[in-house]
């Protein structure tokens, strides 16, 4: 049979790029400049979707640099080596310190370059676990429209496809041979042809009921790349950040940048917890510690709760008014009447999943173990270890970024396109479309709403062995019910059920690879804090966890840490280590 007529639509392309935000549209633009075709598909819309419109932001470079290449205040006593030792310091030592070494190279001349392109800044800002002024403020809008402005500028060299989701990717041997999807908009199968496959995804934080993350995060480039064979790494470290309730009380947003104007965190006893967690730095101290002690608060009985969930509370009440005021007008993050609320009531904390720290394993050119497979940003692991420093993730995308697309161009230009085996594409296709032909079965909406339940209470931020293997039980009802779904409207034309059918295979897969590598790393690390083992152990577990798909099975294996430059610690201790 041939694949054309086994797809509805068919592209051929030297490099796929599957999402269009900071990663994969800094991607786009580095590939177009070595005279390859290029296309770049995102489920939503390109400069609307995805996480790089929900930051804030602080974008990390190093701050002799922002004042010797960015040509702002900067503090000159900081160096590019010591920044390199805060990001590993504070991602607890298990970060891949070849590709921090690249990231914090690269990082100036990148976000000097979104500056170029029209993007506004100011500060820069200091933020928890960094030692100097790093972070150079803007929005995420911002990045979105200086990247967008390249993106025009490159014309007919990038085609850009929106309301296109990936399901799967297409390889032959161990080389990438394609990827094929789901137009959103009309229900048509698409085949893309390609030579190389640049994932820049995003993170899985929607397995989670709370999220800072758009809600189309779902896993889906780490879910994809494990199927197609591809090595995941430390997918256990999953970082929280410290959220309030939005009214109506439906999503959450976040207000961690509050912590560092000396909010108190209170429990309903009234005690000021983290000074049990980080007595020196308290309420700043970084963004794992913080939610790993609010949670633990709650887990052990000393929050508040109700149907929304628990809670503690975060309370500005000690402070002078003119004092909240000078925040308020310092704020771009939160409007008026929020600050009026936070002079006479402490409002309601707890800690919403917020970035993905593991993911798809690469080296520091952000190749995969699958040949022509790429990943950028989020998606991948390495940069951050057990934690991300505020401020590393715009950073991340645009470093990343345009070494994905220099690297999948020049391979590109010099690979073959591999054979679409039609069984492979076939067994796909079937596979997507089978929710719609099933006249009964299990309920998306219903199983989504319970892959958030059962991730929330089992799989969190406050960990124990126990309920990591009550969440690996349910990993194979789950597997069932997906396989049974049965969407009740069969139209493909923009079906959103059918859209969560889809999303809710990469959730699973993603929530059993969480659940096994907590369970696998027996200590508290960085985001990873079990109550059963609450102490860091650098002598057993200077260790990454590596993922793996052989035949139908989920394969668990440990490497040591990459080491060059920076020599973590020997020996046990309480978490947090610092």
């Amino acid at each position: 049979m041939k694949t054309e007529r086994t797809s509805e639509s068919v592209f051929s392309t030297d490099v796929l790029i599957i999402g269009s935000e900071g990663a994969g549209a800094r991607a786009a633009i580095e590939a177009a400049r070595h005279d390859v075709d290029v296309i770049c598909v995102t489920k939503g819309f390109v400069a609307k979707s995805g996480a790089t419109l929900t930051a804030g932001t602080d974008i990390d470079v190093d701050s002799r640099s922002i004042s010797e290449v960015i040509g702002m205040e900067g503090d000159v006593r900081d160096s590019k080596e010591t920044f390199l030792e805060d990001v590993i310091i504070e991602g607890d030592y298990v970060n891949d310190q070849v590709i921090v070494e690249r990231h914090v190279e690269d990082a100036p001349i990148r976000i000097k370059e979104l500056i170029d392109w029209g993007m506004k800044v100011w500060g820069p800002t200091l933020a928890p676990g960094h030692r100097y002024p790093r972070g150079i403020y803007s929005t995420g809008v911002e990045v979105a429209k200086a990247l967008v402005s390249q993106l025009r500028k490159c014309g007919d060299r990038i085609k850009l496809m929106e309301n296109i989701m990936i399901t799967d990717l297409l390889t032959s041997g161990r080389n990438i041979a394609g990827a094929v999807g789901i137009n959103l908009c009309s229900g048509e199968f698409i085949l893309f042809k390609t030579k190389a496959v640049i994932l820049a995804t995003g993170g899985g934080q929607r397995i989670y009921p709370y999220s800072t993350a758009p809600e189309e995060l779902t896993g889906d480039g780490q879910a994809i790349a494990y199927r197609a064979g591809a090595e995941l790494m430390d997918m256990q470290f999953v970082q929280f950040l410290t959220s309030t309730f939005r009214f109506p009380p439906i999503t959450t947003m976040s207000v961690n940048p509050l912590l560092v104007t000396g909010v108190w965190l209170l429990n309903n006893r009234g005690d000021r917890f983290m000074r049990f967690w980080d007595p020196s730095r308290l309420e700043s101290s970084t963004r794992d510690v913080v939610a790993s002690a609010i949670m633990n608060e709650i887990v052990e009985g000393r929050g508040w709760e109700d149907e929304r969930g628990g809670w503690v509370y975060m309370s500005l009440k000690h402070m002078p008014d003119n004092i909240i005021d000078d925040f308020a007008n310092k704020s771009f993050q939160f409007p008026k009447e929020f600050w009026d609320n936070l002079k006479q009531n402490a409002i309601p904390c707890f800690s919403a999943s917020h970035f993905f720290c593991g993911g798809i394993a690469i080296n520091e050119d952000c190749e995969t173990s699958i040949k022509g497979l790429y990943a950028a940003g989020e998606v991948a692991a390495g940069l951050n270890g057990a934690n991300r420093l505020s401020g590393n993730a715009i950073t991340q995308t645009q470093v990343q970024g345009a070494i994905a697309g220099r690297v999948a161009a020049e391979h590109a230009l010099n690979a073959k396109q591999e054979e679409i085996d039609s069984d492979q594409l076939n067994n796909i296709k079937e596979e997507i479309f089978s929710p719609l032909e099933r006249k009964e079965g299990s309920n998306a909406i219903q199983l989504k709403r319970r892959i958030q339940k059962l991730a929330w209470e089992n799989i969190g931020v406050v960990r124990q062995g126990q309920w990591l293997e009550k969440a690996l039980k349910d990993v194979d009802d789950l597997k069932k019910e997906c396989s049974e779904i049965a969407v009740r409207t069969q139209t493909r034309v923009y079906n959103r059920e059918w859209l969560d059918a889809l999303q809710i295979r990469n959730m699973i897969q993603v929530f059993e690879m969480i659940a096994r590598g907590a369970l696998m790393r027996t200590e508290s690390r960085g985001v990873h804090y079990r109550k059963d083992y609450p102490n860091t152990d650098n002598d057993q577990w200077l260790k990454n966890i590596v993922f793996k798909q052989v035949k139908s099975d989920m394969q668990l294996s440990t490497r040591p840490v990459k080491i060059t430059r920076f020599k973590p610690p020997s020996g046990q201790a309480p978490y947090p280590r610092r």
